[in-house]
């Protein structure tokens, strides 16, 4: 896994974490107060959720792209 599929996926979590938990930071930071939250069930069910789908749309296009490279190899 490279280092660019990383950053891309911890980018998403952020926006995840950001949009659904109003978390504008997964970067830890020592403080207690700052690195651990309180969150409601429904704002973490709503989180996993869109968490879930993104992979579901991630597997989907590689599935896509390594169908397309699999062909193109046949041809």
């Amino acid at each position: 896994m490279s280092n660019i599929t990383k950053d891309e996926r911890f980018e998403l979590l952020e926006m995840i974490a950001s949009d659904a938990l109003g978390i504008t930071s997964l970067a830890a930071t020592g403080k207690l107060t700052a690195d651990f939250r309180v969150i409601g069930v429904e704002n973490l069910a709503r989180a996993l959720e869109s968490a879930y789908d993104l992979g579901l749309v991630t597997g989907y296009r590689l599935g896509l792209q390594s169908a397309s490279n699999d062909a193109g190899l046949a041809a």
